[in-house]
C-alpha cells in the first residue's frame, strides 16, 4: 500500500501567513494528496494555494467536493468542475458524503440524500468524461447508502471507486455493500500535522491499495511528478484562473466563508 494525505483550509491557521508545506509531506513519505476544492456552492479557503503548491512538491493530487443537501447534485457537480478548470488533476475526483442532517427550529428538515449523490456523481462524468469516486464511512453509508424504503443497496455504486473512512487497527477495513474492494482507505487522523507541513496538529492519511506502480497507472502518468521550485509566498495562480474563480463566487453570494469542517 502507498501513503498519501487529505487536507482542506483546516490545516492552515489563517491568523499566520504560512500555508500549507508539502514539501514536508513528501519528506514523510506522502506520494498522493486529497484537496478539499469545495463545499456546497463555495470554493474552500485553501484550494487555490494547496492545488498549485501540491503539484510544485510532486504529489499525485485529487480533488474533493463536500455534498450539503440544500442545493441539487447539478448544481455542486458543475460548481466543482468550474472550479477545478482544466485541471482536474491526476486521481479521481471525489464526491464526499458524509454531511449530517441540516437542521431548521430545532428539527432536521433535509437528510442526506443518496439520489443527490447519484446526480452529482453523473453530472461529474459527463463533464469531465471521468469516473468519479465516492468517499464516505461505513456507518454512514450504511445509514444512507440503501435504496430508499428499502434494505437494499443497489448494485450501482459499486461502479464508482470507494475511499473509505475507517478508523481502525486492522490490516484491512471492513468494506460497506455493495463494494468488494476499496481503491483508497483513510485510515486515522492522527497528531502529526506539524511533521506533514501542516498547521494543525493533526492530519488524516490514507492508504492506496496497490504499490507504485498501480498508483501511477491509476493517474495516468509515467513517474511521480518531479518537484519544481518552491512556490512563492502567494498562490501561483494565473491570472485567468484568479478571474474566473473571482467571478465565480461573485454569483453565489454566500460561497465565502463556509464554516463547516470536513
Amino acid at each position: 500500500m502507498i501513503p498519501g494525505i487529505d487536507v482542506s483550509k483546516w490545516q492552515d491557521d489563517n491568523s499566520t501567513p504560512q500555508k500549507m508545506d508539502f514539501s514536508k509531506s513528501v519528506d514523510q513519505g506522502a506520494k498522493f494528496v486529497f484537496i478539499k476544492a469545495s463545499e456546497r456552492m463555495g470554493v474552500d479557503g485553501d484550494f487555490l494555494w494547496n492545488w498549485e503548491s501540491a503539484r510544485c512538491a510532486g504529489l499525485l493530487r485529487g480533488a474533493y467536493h463536500f455534498l450539503r443537501w440544500d442545493v441539487s447534485g447539478l448544481m455542486q457537480a458543475r460548481f466543482f468542475c468550474d472550479a477545478l478548470g482544466d485541471d482536474l488533476g491526476e486521481l479521481p475526483l471525489v464526491a464526499d458524503y458524509e454531511a449530517p442532517p441540516l437542521w431548521k427550529n430545532g428539527k432536521p428538515y433535509l437528510y442526506p440524500s443518496n439520489a443527490l449523490l447519484f446526480q452529482f456523481l453523473e453530472e461529474v462524468q459527463t463533464i469531465t468524461g471521468k469516473i468519479p469516486m465516492i468517499y464516505t464511512s461505513l456507518g454512514f453509508w450504511n445509514s444512507h447508502g440503501m435504496k430508499k424504503g428499502s434494505n437494499y443497496f443497489d448494485q450501482k455504486w459499486a461502479y464508482y471507486p470507494l475511499w473509505l473512512a475507517q478508523y481502525t487497527k486492522a490490516e484491512q477495513p471492513s468494506l460497506p455493500k455493495p463494494w468488494k474492494k476499496w481503491l483508497f482507505w483513510q485510515h486515522g487522523v492522527f497528531p502529526v500535522g506539524i511533521q506533514y507541513g501542516a498547521e494543525s496538529k493533526s492530519l488524516d492519511l490514507n492508504w492506496f491499495n496497490g504499490d507504485l506502480v498501480d498508483l501511477l497507472a491509476l493517474a495516468g502518468v509515467g513517474d511521480v511528478p518531479r518537484p519544481e521550485d518552491p512556490p512563492p509566498a502567494d498562490p501561483p495562480l494565473s491570472t485567468e484562473l484568479s478571474l474566473r474563480l473571482s467571478k465565480l463566487e461573485a454569483l453565489i453570494p454566500w460561497a465565502k466563508g463556509i464554516g463547516y469542517k470536513a
